[in-house]
């Protein structure tokens, strides 16, 4: 039965098949009890009129109807404007609303989706955070793991198990030719000739403040993944807990509305923590730090670790390490043992004890106490 709502990006598209109108209403927005949004109406395949209005407002609706009746004149056109505007309104204000509706908990059942999109690295619909100084690679390890997922690329040597998905990568620090360039030798050090699947969206304003338009493109592009670098451009002032729940309360909501898994890139602070809010590491439901063990990607080669250092429903995951190989038109990965990198202190004794007896045989105590303070 008409009229029927499908969600669409920001929004949704209402249509009324008997009378051939669609109308496409795009970010709506809460303010207490009043409701706005986008409305654009088309009739036979024509524009007809677009305009931002308050639906929970009678006024404001009846001026729309008129506006809709001059350009289509019901006596010429056999359209009822008067129950089209009330339907536009009415189901608009019903499904915002409806939006985050209760659930009994017993009803809940669990489909048996997948957990990882890339196998204990990240989570699916879920805020993965990778956080690291300056220069360390994460950025590049982050369009490592695109280029991955973006191609269902499979190599045993990466020891990587990855979802296949779209990939959308929302850059606030650096340009869309210098992205590319990397991701080309990154293609390049895979093996892959094809071009990239990546989208790029350059980003300019905090992302609260852009995310119905971020949504249009998830929509519009089929994204699985999104990549945010970097949280600081990206939230505002990270240090104010308000600005940093507002941006991950966004996040969780793409998560849930598109199915999404979210990587958002951060940076350490000059003590050498992670910069910002405690509210990070409470709103990520995966936390990896990384760590530049040797070299520099200015010196061409580097060691690159991953420890994890949060996580809300599995357990923490073994650290990993890569060799990273910048040549002047590839970029190549090498999974390597975190053992075998200036890194090793900080895995934890009870690893650092297997490996050594894995290495030296058995040893008594004082041996694998010196053995590990050298570390």
């Amino acid at each position: 039965m008409e009229p029927g709502i499908t969600p669409k990006g920001s929004g949704y598209v209402i249509e009324w098949p008997s009378q051939d109108v669609v109308a496409r209403v795009r970010y709506p927005s809460v303010t207490g009890p009043s409701i706005k949004a986008e409305c654009a109406i088309t009739h036979q395949g024509l524009a007809i009129h677009r305009s931002y209005l308050t639906l929970t407002s009678p006024s404001g609706m009846r001026d729309y109807e008129r506006r809709l009746n001059q350009r289509r004149p019901t006596t010429d056109y056999q359209v009822d404007w008067s129950q089209i505007v009330e339907d536009l309104a009415g189901i608009t204000v019903d499904a915002v609303r409806a939006q985050l509706p209760e659930r009994v908990l017993g009803d809940v059942v669990d489909d048996g989706t997948f957990t990882w999109r890339v196998d204990n690295v990240l989570i699916e619909r879920a805020n993965n955070v990778l956080w690291a100084e300056g220069g360390s690679g994460k950025s590049y390890f982050a369009l490592f793991l695109a280029c991955l997922i973006s191609e269902g690329y499979v190599d045993t040597d990466h020891r990587l198990v990855v979802e296949p998905g779209n990939v959308l990568f929302c850059d606030y620090e650096t340009s869309e030719k210098a992205i590319a360039e990397r991701v080309r030798k990154l293609h390049v050090g895979l093996g892959i000739a094809r071009p990239s699947k990546i989208i790029y969206q350059p980003m300019s304003i905090p992302f609260v403040q852009d995310v119905d338009r971020i949504m249009d493109v998830i929509d519009r592009r089929s994204i699985n993944v999104l990549i945010i670098d970097s949280m600081g451009l990206a939230a505002g002032k990270i240090e104010d807990s308000d600005q940093v729940q507002a941006f991950f309360r966004s996040l969780s909501y793409l998560n849930e509305r598109f199915g999404l898994t979210t990587l958002v890139i951060t940076h350490a602070n000059r003590q050498g923590t992670m910069f910002g809010s405690a509210y990070i590491q409470a709103s990520a439901r995966s936390l990896w730090e990384a760590k530049r063990t040797s070299g520099s990607i200015a010196e061409g080669s580097m060691d690159f670790s991953l420890f994890h250092r949060k996580a809300n429903d599995v357990p923490i995951q073994p650290a990993q390490a890569w060799s990273v190989v910048f040549g002047p038109d590839s970029v190549v990965y090498k999974r390597i043992d975190v053992y075998e990198t200036e890194a090793a202190g900080e895995l934890s004794y009870a690893k650092l004890v297997q490996r050594i007896l894995h290495a030296d045989g058995p040893q008594d105590r004082e041996y694998l106490d010196t053995k590990i303070a050298g570390l």
